[in-house]
């Protein structure tokens, strides 16, 4: 192709497509040059990037450089350019690339226009399976393009090496006067937090601290907080769709109070308005927004890379709750816009699922008598209490155990009771009605305590307790323990006490007929 001289004051380097821009000169002669290198920081094990060089540089002389178009390259600058017809030079494509920056009425640090400049061109070579120039996999925290021919490259990265932390990460640069550019890559992060609250501090937490692992009664409403953030390369996309998946475990019913907020530098804005509520099947749900940009305003700027989005709900810990070390798991995972190539609608990738866990309990109790057994149609009642933040012990009821008062079953021989849902803390048991026969057992006063993670990817019930009287076990969810009814007191027999009483007191008027008989007989005598 015809040589076009078109000079640019400086070398572009940037750390994302819209942080390009373009400076023009004249020149009148230039020398040839030779090679430079490229250097991006910031990158990791895995990452690939491609380049390709749309421009070729065939002279520099001072801050003036002398540019043609690669022919390999072309057609795709001239569609992505909207230029047209057979006679289009190497002048009007080199004009319209500088024109992207001179033109740019953005107000961002990144340059929107080379932006989606740069976007059409890649789509373009993808589409065209046009083979890149340049290919290189970091091996760490650098990738370096050594010794390459000088000119105007577009890189675009094609693996990453991390997906699960980083969005995808694309720039042009100019390596005309700079024989060594560095670039530090922006290849963004995303990621996601699912935590819950719990109702005390037994485990050490704080009050209202977010953790991963927390107990509680069934009917409790347990608060929930996801939080998300944005990539570092934020403005390198024109949408950016930002969609919470939460799943709840079917021992978990969600409750109508779902709020959004955006938090920036610790002042929180609800958005709850401008996202969207889907419920799924078996307890997911999504909470999203196609654009989240969309909620910056001429006026209002609400999102940047260093806003904080947060989701916070309760859910009800219901009837189907799991008893036990198993509990009720919850996941979430964030799915984002991922690659700036695209509008931010092209590319989504997720985050990975973040897991908390809710655990509840019961107490099991097997009842014993010392002799015998009582009628089936008197069988003992207990009474649970709960002691309450005012350290009153209170008649304990849950959605799961309308009554705080409950019978004793008799099933297989054995007397057993039990109540389930129960979180930790401090209980006691009060025999309520008792069997003919039997004496009233001891109250029983005893605390529940759990230790579970607070703080963990996978949240586990490790050890269950009520104190010496009661065995408990994680697996099951159980503290269990038995309370004996003793008999009454043994009434006289014929063979017991009150005949010995009756014996001795014949004896005694025995004795005494016999004494008064001899008296009588000697006054006779004398």
């Amino acid at each position: 192709m015809k040589k076009v001289w078109k000079g640019f004051a400086a070398a572009v380097s940037a750390a994302a497509i819209a942080a390009t821009g373009f400076i023009g000169a004249t020149s009148a002669s230039a020398a040839p040059v030779g090679t430079g290198n490229i250097t991006l920081t910031g990158t990791v094990a895995g990452d690939q990037y491609k380049g390709y060089r749309l421009l070729n540089v065939t002279g520099i002389k001072g801050t003036s450089v002398a540019y043609e178009v690669n022919d390999k390259y072309e057609a795709v600058l001239k569609t992505a350019l909207g230029l047209t017809g057979d006679d289009v030079t190497d002048k009007q494509i080199i004009d319209g690339i500088k024109d992207l920056s001179t033109n740019d009425t953005t107000t961002n640090t990144d340059s929107q226009n080379v932006r989606a400049f740069a976007a059409k061109v890649n789509a373009a070579i993808v589409a065209g399976s046009i083979e890149a120039d340049l290919t290189q996999t970091a091996t760490g925290a650098s990738l370096a393009f050594t010794d390459i021919p000088r000119g105007y490259y577009l890189f675009n990265q094609t693996v990453n090496g991390d997906p699960d932390a980083n969005t995808d990460s694309s720039f042009i640069v100019d390596t005309a006067l700079d024989t060594d550019t560095s670039i530090a890559v922006k290849n963004g992060t995303v990621t996601l937090v699912k935590k819950l609250q719990d109702n005390d501090t037994s485990n050490g937490q704080t009050a209202n601290q977010w953790i991963d692992g927390a107990d509680y009664n069934i009917g409790d409403n347990v608060p929930f907080q996801l939080t998300g953030t944005l990539p570092k390369n934020l403005t390198s996309f024109d949408t950016f769709k930002y969609v919470f998946h939460d799943t709840l475990s079917t021992g978990l019913t969600r409750n109508n109070d779902l709020k959004v907020f955006v938090s920036n530098a610790g002042v929180e804005t609800e958005v709850t308005t401008s996202f969207t509520v889907t419920p799924g099947e078996d307890g997911a749900f999504t909470v999203g927004i196609d654009d989240l940009l969309s909620l910056n305003t001429e006026t209002q700027t609400l999102v940047t890379k260093d806003t904080i989005v947060y989701v916070r709900y309760t859910a009800k810990l219901n009837n189907n709750a799991v008893i036990g070390s198993n509990g009720n798991p919850n996941t979430a995972k964030l799915e984002f816009s991922n690659n700036s190539n695209h509008d931010g609608t092209g590319e989504t990738d997720f985050t990975p699922e973040d897991k908390v866990t809710v655990f509840t309990y019961q107490v099991d109790v097997e009842k014993t008598f010392d002799v015998g057994a009582p009628a089936d149609n008197d069988l003992p009642k207990f009474t649970l209490y709960k002691k309450n933040a005012a350290g009153a012990y209170v008649e304990y009821t849950n959605d799961k155990e309308p009554n705080a008062e409950k019978t004793v079953v008799k099933a297989d021989g054995k007397y057993t009771i039990n109540w389930a849902g129960l979180d930790a803390g401090e209980y006691k048991l009060v025999e309520t009605h008792v069997p003919a026969g039997y004496s009233k057992a001891a109250d029983v006063e005893f605390t529940i305590t759990a230790d579970h993670d607070i703080e963990s990817d996978d949240p586990k019930l490790n050890n269950l307790g009520a104190g010496d009287a009661f065995t408990g076990t994680a697996s099951t969810g159980s503290v269990a323990t038995k309370i004996e009814n003793k008999s009454g007191n043994e009434l006289p027999s014929t063979g017991g006490m009150g005949t010995t009483i009756l014996y001795a007191a014949g004896a005694v008027i025995v004795l005494l007929a016999g004494i008064g008989l001899a008296v009588t007989l000697r006054r006779r005598q004398a």
